[in-house]
C-alpha cells in the first residue's frame, strides 16, 4: 500500500516538474503587421492658363508623383526640372503644377496627377484647363448728324458707342456710303471669305484687342439693287485652318435712286454770258463748274421759260448750254455711282432778262422719261409736274444787255475811281463852256479836271465819234494840235476790255519827245499851260461834243458832304462830361484854308477816359479814311459812327483827326482836347 502511495506520488512530482519544466520555455517573436499606404482624397480643379497649382499631400512611406506624358504640353511638375516624375520619403511635402500659359478655344486639356506608395498608385488630382470661349464684339462710331461728321475726343479720337452691333447701316459721307467700326476680339483675327466689289474695308486682319476699321465702299461697284452681307470674323491664330467666329451683317442700299448735284442754288450770268463767280466777287468766261454723282441713266435737264410755256429740249432751252468733262466709262453700264464734272454757260443775250432752271433725276425716274417737253411738265406746259419739283438743283438766271443810262453822250466810267486819282468829269451847263463862240453849235460840253497825267478812269460814248480834234488854250485857234505830238491823247480802253466805245484821256505832258512828252505849245494871254479842248465829230462830220480838259497840279476833288459832326447820344455825352462845338471863324482853331476846302471843321474835349463811350455821328460820305496825329489818341470809325479816345499822360493835350474821302481829299477836322476835370 505505501509502495502505491509511493508510486502516485512520484508520479504527482513528476508531473508537477514536467508541469514547471514547460512553463519555463520562452515565447517565439510575434510577426510584424503589413504598413499601408496613405493616399490623399481625390483633388479635382478647374485651372487657368499660367496658374500654379499646389496639391498638399502627407505620405507614410516613400513616394513618387508622376504628371502623364500626353498633358506635358500644358501641365508640369514645377519642383521636376523637366522631368515628368518627383519622388520623396515619408513625412509631409507640397507639390506645385504648373499650367502652361497657352489658351485654346476647342479643347479641354485634363492633367491627372499620379502618387504611387508601396506598390499601389492612385491619381490624387485631376486639373482641367477649360477651353477659352472666343469673343467677338463690333462697336460702331458714333456720328454727329448736326456737324456733319463722325466724333471725335479732344486728342482726335473717335468716339465709339459701348453696345456691340450685329449689322450695320451705312452712313452717306463724303459723297460716298462708309462707316467707321472697331473689331474687338480675344484672338488675331481675319475677315474670310470673297468680298462683293462694292466693299474695300481699310484692314482685313488684326491682332488680338481693338481694331479700327474704316469700311469704305467702291462707288464705281454701287449695285443697282440693294444687297445683304456677312462680313465674317475668322480666328486666324492657325491660319492654316481658321475658325469663324463672328459675322457683321452689312446691308449695301440700292444706287439707282441716288443723283447729288453739287451746284450752286443760283447761277447768275451777264448779258455776255459770263458766270457771276461770288468768292471772286468777279465775272469769269468759263462759266459755273458743277459735278454730278450718280448711275448712268441720270439725266441732267436744262428748263426755260419761254411765252410763260416750259421747254426742255427744243431750241428754246439752248441759251443755256451744259458740257460734260468726260463720257459714262463703259464700266458704268452695269453698276457704279460715278462723278462726273461739267459746266454750265449761257449764249450772249441780246433780249430781256431771262430765267431758266437745272433738274436732275435719278436712274429711276429718268428711264420713265421718254419726252422731256411732255413728260416734265403739267397738262398746260406752264410748270412742273409736282413730283419732280423737289429735283430742281439750280435756278439760271441771265441779265439784259445794260441800256444806255442817260449819263449824257459822254460820260464816266466810274467816277469814284476818277475821284481816287484826285480827278473829276462833269458835263457843263448851256453857255457856260469857254469859248462859246467859237464853239455855240456844239450842244454837249464837259470839263475834265486833274492833277496828273493820268485821269483815273475811262469815259464812255454813248454816242460814238468818226473823228476828233485838239486845240490849245485860246479856243479861237484855228488850226488843232497835230495828234502825233500833242500832249494829249485819247486811247481805247485797256484795263476794261468789255466797255463798248470806252476810251482813256491820257496826258503825256512834259518837255522830253523823246520819251514820249510834249509841252503844251498853245499858251494862254497870260501864259496858261496846260488846258485844251477835244472836239468829236459824228459820222457826218458834224461836231456834237466837245472835252474841257485842265490839269492842274494843285488840284484836289473835294466830294460834296452832306450832315454835320454831333454827338450819337447828346445825353450820355453829357453825362460823361464831353463836349462837342462846330469851330467857326473867330475861333482860336480855325482854319480859313480848310475853311475854303469845304472842310467841316469841330473841337471835341474829353474830361475823362470814359468819354470815349459818347461816340460821334459822321457826315455821310463814301469810303472814309481816318488819320490821328498823337499816339495818345485813336479813332475807330464804322458806319458813320465813330468813338474818339484820348489817353494823354498828361492832364492836359491837344491834337487832331481828320477825316478823308476815299479819293484823299479832308472833309472833316477834328480838334482833339484833353482837359482831365479837376474835383473839389
Amino acid at each position: 500500500m505505501k509502495k502505491q502511495i509511493f508510486r502516485l506520488m512520484t508520479a504527482l512530482v513528476m508531473m508537477a516538474a514536467a508541469v514547471v519544466s514547460i512553463g519555463c520555455e520562452p515565447e517565439p517573436d510575434p510577426e510584424p503587421e503589413p504598413v499601408t499606404p496613405n493616399f490623399p482624397k481625390l483633388v479635382e480643379k478647374a485651372v487657368k492658363s499660367g496658374e500654379t497649382v499646389t496639391l498638399s499631400i502627407n505620405p507614410n512611406m516613400a513616394w513618387k508623383v508622376s504628371i502623364p506624358s500626353s498633358a506635358a504640353q500644358y501641365f508640369s511638375l514645377a519642383d521636376a526640372a523637366g522631368q515628368l516624375s518627383m519622388s520623396g520619403e515619408a513625412g509631409a511635402q507640397q507639390i506645385k503644377i504648373q499650367v502652361a500659359d497657352l489658351d485654346e478655344f476647342d479643347t479641354d486639356r485634363v492633367c491627372e496627377v499620379s502618387l504611387a506608395m508601396g506598390g499601389k498608385t492612385e491619381v490624387i488630382a485631376k486639373l482641367t484647363r477649360m477651353k477659352l470661349a472666343r469673343t467677338v464684339n463690333i462697336y460702331v462710331a458714333e456720328y454727329d448728324a448736326a456737324n456733319v461728321d463722325f466724333k471725335t475726343t479732344d486728342e482726335g479720337a473717335y468716339v465709339y458707342g459701348t453696345t456691340p452691333v450685329t449689322s450695320l447701316d451705312f452712313l452717306w459721307h463724303n459723297e460716298q456710303y462708309m462707316h467707321r467700326i472697331v473689331v474687338e476680339t480675344n484672338f488675331k483675327w481675319a475677315i474670310g471669305g470673297e468680298l462683293p466689289a462694292w466693299l474695300d474695308p481699310s484692314v482685313t486682319t488684326g491682332e488680338e484687342g481693338r481694331t479700327e476699321v474704316f469700311v469704305r465702299t467702291v462707288k464705281e461697284a454701287y449695285p443697282f439693287t440693294a444687297e445683304n452681307f456677312e462680313m465674317v470674323i475668322n480666328d486666324f491664330t492657325n491660319e492654316s485652318a481658321p475658325v469663324e467666329a463672328g459675322k457683321l451683317k452689312l446691308s449695301m442700299p440700292a444706287c439707282e435712286a441716288m443723283c447729288e448735284i453739287s451746284i450752286s442754288p443760283v447761277l447768275t450770268f451777264n448779258a455776255e454770258g459770263h458766270y457771276f463767280n461770288a468768292s471772286a466777287d468777279s465775272y469769269i468766261e468759263t462759266g459755273a463748274i458743277a459735278t454730278m454723282t450718280a448711275p448712268k441713266g441720270a439725266e441732267l435737264y436744262k428748263i426755260v421759260k419761254n411765252n410763260g410755256y416750259l421747254y426742255a429740249s427744243s431750241p428754246a432751252a439752248d441759251w443755256i448750254t451744259i458740257t460734260w468733262d468726260e463720257e459714262w466709262d463703259a464700266a458704268a453700264d452695269n453698276a457704279g455711282v460715278w462723278s462726273r464734272k461739267f459746266f454750265v454757260t449761257t449764249t450772249p443775250n441780246e433780249g430781256a432778262e431771262r430765267e431758266g432752271m437745272l433738274v436732275a433725276l435719278p436712274r429711276t425716274l429718268a428711264s420713265k422719261i421718254s419726252d422731256p417737253d411732255y413728260d416734265l411738265f403739267n397738262a398746260d406746259g406752264t410748270a412742273l409736274k409736282a413730283e419732280y419739283e423737289q429735283y430742281v438743283v439750280s435756278t439760271v438766271k441771265q441779265e439784259a444787255p445794260a441800256e444806255a443810262e442817260n449819263k449824257g453822250v459822254i460820260y464816266a466810267n466810274d467816277i469814284e475811281t476818277m475821284h481816287a486819282f484826285t480827278a473829276d468829269f462833269a458835263e457843263l451847263s448851256a453857255g457856260s463852256w469857254p469859248w462859246q463862240d467859237a464853239w455855240a453849235s456844239i450842244p454837249n460840253a464837259y470839263k475834265l479836271t486833274y492833277r496828273s497825267n493820268d485821269s483815273g478812269d475811262d469815259l464812255i460814248f454813248s454816242k460814238p465819234f468818226s473823228r476828233y480834234e485838239i486845240y490849245g488854250f485860246d479856243g479861237s485857234y484855228s488850226s488843232p494840235y497835230d495828234l502825233s505830238t500833242c500832249w494829249i491823247t485819247l486811247e481805247e480802253s485797256a484795263a476794261h476790255k468789255e466797255l463798248t466805245n470806252g476810251y482813256k484821256v491820257r496826258m503825256r505832258l512834259g518837255d522830253d519827245p523823246a520819251n514820249g512828252l510834249y509841252p503844251n505849245t498853245q499858251k494862254g494871254p497870260e501864259g496858261e499851260l496846260d488846258e485844251a479842248t477835244i472836239v468829236f465829230y459824228d459820222e457826218n462830220n458834224v461836231a456834237y461834243a466837245l472835252i474841257y480838259c485842265v490839269l492842274d497840279p494843285n488840284y484836289m476833288y473835294v466830294p460834296e458832304v452832306s450832315g454835320e459832326v454831333k454827338f450819337a447820344d447828346p445825353a450820355l455825352a453829357e453825362s460823361l462830361g464831353a463836349k462837342l462845338e462846330r469851330v467857326v471863324e473867330g475861333d482860336p482853331d480855325f482854319s480859313a484854308e480848310n475853311a475854303g476846302m469845304g472842310v467841316l471843321q469841330y473841337r471835341l474835349t474829353h474830361t475823362s477816359a470814359n468819354c470815349s463811350q459818347a461816340t460821334l455821328q459822321m457826315p455821310t460820305y463814301a469810303e472814309p479814311n481816318v488819320f490821328t496825329y498823337a499816339s495818345w489818341l485813336t479813332s475807330e470809325l464804322k458806319d458813320g459812327v465813330t468813338m474818339v479816345t484820348m489817353s494823354p499822360t498828361e492832364n492836359k493835350a491837344k491834337s487832331h483827326i481828320t477825316y478823308h474821302s476815299a479819293g484823299g481829299a479832308m472833309v472833316v477836322y477834328l480838334y482833339c482836347v484833353f482837359e482831365k476835370a479837376v474835383t473839389e
